[in-house]
């Protein structure tokens, strides 16, 4: 049996309605996360459930509408903790085998796949926990169902740190002070190919003159802000030492992910989404019924 009384990497000591709000916030972000249709009618480079299946019946019409209409009774059994091997199962599908079809074109996309993967980790705790391997009451289980989702994150930034390492060495690091150079090649080339500035856009456009050359002039500072990053993504167990390393660390990832927002127009929606929701606001909870039980005792 696992004990709960270790200082460290330990679920967050939420309330039950604590643990309920962190799941129906989860709730609605695996709903958003489901797209309302798919224009895609061919997998030419399938990967992993495409090798075995042909997915392309999900864009066929109502089907994805559907999907999405019947999500919302599994949903609302997910947010009561009810049957979580069934809602769990569900969600999941409903989450990747879009996401598969998507990556089965040649390109791959990760934008929701913490999402999948927040879910499949609650789906192997409570797997686990049905085969008796571990037992805990109903509150322990909505509390490592949140830690369960906080370890989903951290794994997913350091498999991607380590992945970068592992590809370019240190050239993440080293060749970030490029980055400037090659955003003003990128200006140059939308203007040359349309020969109007107004079609120019992008954080780097709209830099002002003297901000542009003040990175281009000095690599090391443009070195240390975009490299810091794979810092956070690296050492990103931190966030499992507790609940307020755990919403520091999460309020810096997602400083992070707006400033590259803010620098290239990606957009990391659905990790921000998650990392408030496992990471910020089980803090914030705890911190609010803590506030109100010593209001109560005066």
């Amino acid at each position: 049996m696992i004990d709960l009384n270790r200082p460290w990497f330990r679920p967050p000591a939420l309330s039950p309605a604590g643990a309920a709000s962190v799941r129906l916030l989860f709730a609605l972000l695996v709903y958003h996360t489901v797209p309302v249709g798919i224009g895609l009618h061919s997998q030419p480079h399938p990967v992993g459930l495409a090798l075995a299946f042909d997915l392309t019946f999900l864009s066929a019409p109502g089907v994805m509408p559907g999907i999405r209409i019947g999500l919302i009774p599994v949903l609302a059994i997910y947010v009561l903790g009810r049957l979580p091997l069934f809602t769990l199962s569900l969600m999941l599908l409903a989450t990747v085998l879009p996401g598969t079809l998507d990556n089965s074109q040649g390109s791959t996309q990760h934008g929701r796949q913490v999402i999948s993967l927040i879910t499949l980790a609650q789906l192997l705790y409570h797997i686990a926990g049905s085969t008796r391997f571990i037992r805990h009451d109903r509150l322990q289980r909505a509390r490592w169902e949140v830690f369960m989702g906080q370890q989903a994150i951290v794994a997913a930034y350091t498999v991607t740190a380590i992945t970068k390492l592992l590809r370019s060495g240190l050239g993440w690091i080293t060749d970030s002070a490029n980055f400037p150079i090659q955003m003003t090649k990128n200006i140059r080339m939308q203007y040359y190919n349309t020969l109007e500035p107004e079609t120019v856009e992008g954080f780097w456009a709209t830099t002002s003159a003297s901000a542009q050359q003040l990175f281009l002039d000095s690599p090391n500072l443009c070195r240390v802000l975009l490299s810091s990053g794979l810092a956070l993504e690296l050492f990103a167990v931190v966030a499992l030492l507790g609940r307020r390393p755990a919403a520091a660390y999460g309020a810096l990832l997602i400083t992070f992910h707006l400033m590259v927002r803010t620098m290239t127009g990606l957009n990391f929606r659905y990790h921000l989404a998650a990392l408030f929701i496992f990471l910020v606001l089980p803090a914030l909870l705890i911190a609010i019924i803590t506030r109100s039980l010593a209001r109560r005792m005066k």
